[in-house]
């Protein structure tokens, strides 16, 4: 063997990988008494092999837990079950799709053989009832027979009949079995009299079992319960890595918004993907009283879990965009009465530094200080670890992070902001008075605000603390400010004090041809000596003028 996989083969011959395990005597009995489990994995790749060693052995530890479907197992939700069942019945080789087929499209040799097949059986029956062969013979022709396509169909219409036979017994009416007993009329040895029955259990695996070995699939059509489940699990277990409170919060948002949009729908949550049309998406978007940018927004996330069910499920994808007219539709009504978010106002500006200053809360002042002086977005600010904060370099400056907790929003730059006065005299403070992390390892145990960086709540009440500092003069037609203005600020304070588009932009960590060739030329090392000078023209600028379009 040129591994060390338990369970695991190689022809030396073929170099063919192959699977071979005991079966324990007590569990025998699932595996119709056979004493182990020999398979052919059909691949030369032994990491191909490695997976399908994985899955048979999850197949095999599963039908030991469940005693083959035999005894009580917990229920499931259908659509599970029966999946699980076909895949049962494939491993085991009893699954119709996996029997020899002679129909009127077989070949005429494969006709013949069959035919041909059928009588051998009967004659060597017929030859071993009357002594003319041995045990020993009989058991040996029997064999070679038994590869036949003619022997495989006849066991599988065995079992069929078995295990109609259980059911039958298993779901009788004891009442009119009596009744029907001691009823002269009724001759309950005839070889077609079938007991009497009560209704058959449909979420009975064994009552499932016979129904796919009757040709029926059963597996339900998708519906819009199985879409929201499978989009939140795909979200979930993506490889795209999302920091804790985006996750949650966009788990708890997206399943809230498929719930209701379930109740616009012929059958509530359980209406087949197939029968929703773009009346119920209209219907959804008709009664909703949010603005036209939310309602793209959930328009957004209910087409995400749509295609997501597309993308997942291809043999049970439904063909068409439901969501897209809406979206389109929305999407240019949104543009034409979307606010523009603007700049601060100089005396917008003092009166949120005087405000923020007031502030009792240590984590709020600090966040809202660093927004102020550098134009950080909120997320950016909250989630500063300590070993961003360079206090002890000739030079002392911040390093924020895009990639904090793998996701912080948008796409933005790495990059580093030397720290001049008075912000660094209150960050070494806040350090020195308030910090204690790094002690349990967890993400927020390095965060230098915890409370307001990490927190299932913390997005809401961070918005919420800084917002009251934003007071709006109120001369600015539909545009508006927020706690994001500050931003859009430190930009237009950037562009006074003369500071080039390029330089503006790195520190603000937008994206552009000329910032990224500043981050590809230092990326977050760019010596903090360069732009310090930079920062102390920034901070003495008082006024200046605001752009009409603005930087999101």
């Amino acid at each position: 063997m040129l591994h060390n996989i338990p369970y695991l083969t190689i022809t030396p011959r073929t170099k063919t990988y192959g699977y071979r395990r005991r079966i324990p005597k007590e569990t025998r009995y699932l595996f119709e008494e056979k004493t182990e489990i020999v398979k052919s994995l059909k691949t030369k790749s032994l990491t191909v092999a490695q997976v399908k060693v994985d899955q048979l052995n999850a197949w095999f530890e599963e039908r030991i837990a469940t005693a083959g479907y035999s005894r009580s197992v917990e229920l499931e939700f259908p659509f599970k079950l029966v999946r699980k069942i076909h895949t049962d019945m494939k491993e085991m080789g009893e699954h119709p799709s996996q029997l020899p087929k002679i129909d009127v499209y077989s070949d005429p040799t494969e006709t013949d053989q069959y035919v041909d097949d059928v009588l051998a059986a009967r004659l060597l029956r017929k030859r071993f009832l009357v002594d003319e062969i041995s045990v020993q013979e009989y058991a040996k022709q029997q064999a070679q027979i038994a590869r036949r396509p003619v022997l495989k169909l006849t066991n599988a219409q065995m079992k069929r009949k078995s295990l109609l036979d259980e059911l039958r017994r298993k779901y009788r009416d004891k009442e009119r079995t009596q009744a029907e007993s001691i009823n002269p009329d009724i001759d309950c040895d005839a070889e077609d009299y079938v007991l009497p029955q009560v209704k058959w259990d449909e979420t009975d695996p064994e009552v499932i079992r016979y129904r796919i070995m009757c040709g029926e699939s059963l597996l339900p059509h998708p519906t819009w319960q199985n879409a929201t489940d499978s989009y939140i699990h795909q979200y979930k277990r993506s490889r795209i890595k999302r920091n804790p409170e985006q996750l949650l919060k966009h788990t708890k948002a997206a399943k809230s918004l498929c719930l209701r949009f379930g109740t616009y729908l012929s059958d509530g949550m359980n209406t087949s993907l197939s029968e929703i049309d773009i009346k119920d998406v209209e219907a959804f978007v008709d009664s909703s009283n949010v603005t036209d940018a939310t309602i793209v927004k959930n328009l957004t996330i209910l087409r995400a879990a749509w295609n997501s069910w597309n993308t997942h499920n291809p043999k049970q994808k439904t063909e068409s965009d439901l969501f897209e007219v809406a979206i389109n539709d929305s999407r240019k009504a949104a543009k034409q009465s979307a606010g523009i978010r603007r700049s601060l106002t100089p005396n917008e500006y003092a009166y949120f530094s005087k405000s923020i200053s007031q502030e009792k809360n240590q984590e709020v002042r600090l966040i809202g200080k660093i927004m102020a002086y550098c134009g950080a977005p909120t997320i950016e600010a909250a989630k500063l670890r300590r070993e961003d904060v360079k206090l002890d370099s000739s030079t002392p400056y911040v390093v924020f992070r895009s990639t904090a907790d793998k996701v912080t929003g948008k796409d933005r730059l790495d990059r580093a902001v030397p720290l001049i006065e008075p912000i660094l005299s209150e960050l070494r403070l806040y350090i020195q008075s308030h910090y204690t992390g790094g002690k349990d390892g967890s993400p927020a145990s390095d965060c230098l605000f915890p409370k307001l960086g990490y927190g299932s709540h913390s997005s809401a009440a961070r918005s919420k603390a800084l917002r009251k500092h934003i007071v709006s003069e109120g001369r600015y037609g539909q545009s508006f400010i927020s706690p994001y203005s500050l931003r859009h600020t430190f930009k237009d304070r950037a562009s006074k004090a003369g500071v080039s588009t390029d330089i503006a932009e790195y520190l603000l960590g937008h994206k552009s041809n000329q910032s990224s060739r500043v981050h590809r030329q230092y990326g977050t090392k760019m010596p903090a000596s360069e732009t310090v000078e930079l920062m102390h023209r920034i901070a003495a600028v008082t006024h200046w003028a605001m752009n009409e379009e603005y930087d999101q």
